[in-house]
């Protein structure tokens, strides 16, 4: 039986690295990262996910070398797989390429022809102790399958794609946020929806809206985590690093984030260990491939992670 259970798109993503170099067609989408951010820390993940029938070998290789169980990802005929291009901006944030690839309007429609299909959950993957899921859509299939696992005692872990530049999927996505176990929003949507940019506003507004756990993504400036129980809320600064690529960075670290808190229920503990998975992403371009010593190095990180937090 798998124990963690991880639903995102798989894109092929051409992207304009932070040194101005250009890598076409790496496995990316959010999908491959939240699950390789979960498995440094966890042997029984799975991915839930579509491909079309034009996935490419050398791209099926990349998602193996994640080292998840693949059962749930599905391959549908006549679909072309989503292809985006991205490159980032001064604030550290995405901004599409269509030099590179798909803009955000084709991206998303590209997209939206391969979500409208439903894919189940295999045998395996009926009974985890999280489901994770990354949308933009609070009304597609998989939401209910995970609201269906809630109800029977998983975990509902949510990276909840809000979108901040017109808002338009805004309140739905706040429902869905509201039905959630845990919740990690990046520091745009985050910050637009309480209204400020001060981190201590922000999170004591996310912390009314109902999860037991948020997670704040706030690139360079770390993350802010909180929960119910301890009711402390702290900034987790990024763990040292050079930067290659961060594409994915805050997909792995919601991966992480739900691991740790299913081990721990503690939010400093939970984001630890989100931050240790979010450095192995931004340190190779699109999705690392797994390997044992990933594990060990891992757990060296993480007793500095938690030393170096702090309180708002």
């Amino acid at each position: 039986m798998i124990d963690f259970a991880i639903y995102g798109k798989i894109i092929l993503d051409s992207i304009r690295l932070l040194d101005g170099r250009v890598v076409r067609r790496v496995l990316g989408g959010g999908g491959p990262q939240a699950a390789f951010g979960a498995r440094v820390w966890h042997d029984s993940v799975g991915l839930l996910s579509r491909v079309g029938d034009d996935f490419p070998a050398g791209n099926q290789a990349e998602l193996e070398a994640v080292g998840v169980d693949l059962q749930g990802v599905v391959r549908f005929a006549g679909i072309p797989t989503p292809h985006g291009g991205l490159q980032y901006t001064d604030s550290e944030y995405r901004a599409d390429d269509p030099q590179l690839g798909l803009d955000l309007a084709g991206l998303t429609l590209a997209i939206e022809k391969l979500i409208v299909h439903p894919i189940g959950l295999p045998a395996d993957y009926q009974n985890p102790r999280c489901i994770h899921l990354i949308t933009e859509f609070a009304d597609e299939p998989m939401v209910q399958n995970a609201l269906a696992l809630q109800a029977a005692g998983s975990i509902f872990s949510l990276e909840p794609l809000i979108w901040s530049d017109d808002w338009r999927n805004r309140e739905e996505m706040l429902a869905l946020v509201r039905l959630a176990d845990t919740v990690t929003p990046d520091w745009p949507a985050a910050s637009g929806i309480a209204g400020s940019d001060d981190p201590l506003t922000v999170m004591r507004y996310w912390s009314t809206l109902g999860p037991a756990l948020v997670a704040v993504r706030h690139g360079s400036h770390g993350s802010y985590v909180w929960d119910r129980e301890h009711d402390e809320m702290w900034c987790l600064p990024p763990v040292p690093v050079a930067a290659v690529d961060p594409t994915g960075a805050g997909n792995a670290y919601g991966g992480g984030l739900c691991v740790g808190w299913a081990l721990g229920r503690e939010a400093r503990l939970a984001g630890a260990y989100a931050a240790i998975s979010a450095m192995f992403v931004v340190r190779t371009p699109g999705t690392p491939s797994w390997r044992p010593g990933l594990r060990t190095e891992a757990v060296e990180g993480l007793e500095r992670a938690i030393e170096t937090a702090y309180r708002l």
